[in-house]
């Protein structure tokens, strides 16, 4: 069947849905996959409006351990009853910013048996989730605010608990991502490398600010189909890869990809 993808929640939205900064992304193919949940509840609402029903999702991802990404967790646990949850080792790991105060942004630690830890690039039916990405590349700039708390001190956060997804279906590769805190050159390297090929769709925040030209000009080695992007993606940076890449999209709450 043809894949769907549809924006639960974003930082912008179309009327008369609601947007938040953070990310959910509803996903549907031969499995129907919820990844990243915002920071409330609010992608259940949207998903309310758009005729999606959460009860029916397969699986659910959460991209890394911060708050706008992961703070609808039990919100979805509350919801569907059966799918699990996977996570990457660590995204419960205390995390912080630092922008003039210390503020917290990671997840609260919660406890539930269908939650999964992945400890490394595991393949499942009809996906492929993938981690332990290489520094091939430079990472965001905006890293060097975000720090974890490691045996009680506060260091700068490597982000290895990041995950990203892979839907690959016959030849037609699709790759989801949550804020690219690895770089999303790096990224969007290693599905080139684990599928042997460019990828087909390009999907999330990639975490650039100011013009992004030339990560765009790189991108385009990687990827021969459309990039929507928006959340930690700024207007700038996307209208710089729009400069290096054919078919660059804004991503906005309820915006419906179909592939």
């Amino acid at each position: 069947m043809p894949l769907k993808i549809i924006c639960l929640v974003e930082d912008t939205a179309k009327a008369p849905l609601m947007g938040e900064h953070g990310l959910s992304l509803y996903i549907e193919s031969d499995i129907r996959i919820l990844f990243d949940m915002g920071q409330s509840r609010l992608f259940a609402e949207n998903a309310r409006r758009l005729g999606v029903d959460l009860r029916e999702v397969d699986v659910a991802i959460i991209s890394h351990g911060h708050y706008d990404h992961g703070g609808g967790l039990r919100h979805f646990l509350e919801i569907n009853d059966s799918a699990d949850v996977l996570m990457g080792e660590g995204a419960f790991t205390p995390r912080y910013a630092i922008n003039g105060d210390w503020r917290f942004i990671g997840l609260e630690e919660i406890h539930d048996d269908r939650i999964k830890f992945l400890c490394k690039t595991e393949s499942f039916q009809g996906f492929t989730v993938i981690r332990d990405f290489e520094d091939l590349f430079e990472k965001p700039a905006g890293n060097r605010t975000l720090f974890a708390c490691s045996k009680g001190e506060l260091v700068p956060d490597s982000f290895s608990d990041e995950l990203a997804l892979v839907i690959e279906e016959g030849s037609y590769l699709s790759l989801i991502t949550g804020c690219s805190h690895n770089g999303i050159l790096n990224i969007v390297r290693k599905a080139y490398d684990i599928f042997h090929g460019p990828l087909d769709l390009v999907v999330g925040g990639f975490h650039l600010e100011g013009s992004s030209e030339g990560v765009a000009s790189r991108l385009g080695e990687f990827i021969r189909g459309p990039v929507y992007t928006g959340h930690c993606t700024s207007e700038e940076a996307r209208l710089g890869l729009a400069e290096g890449l054919v078919n660059v999209n804004p991503l906005q709450t309820g915006t419906e990809i179909i592939a």
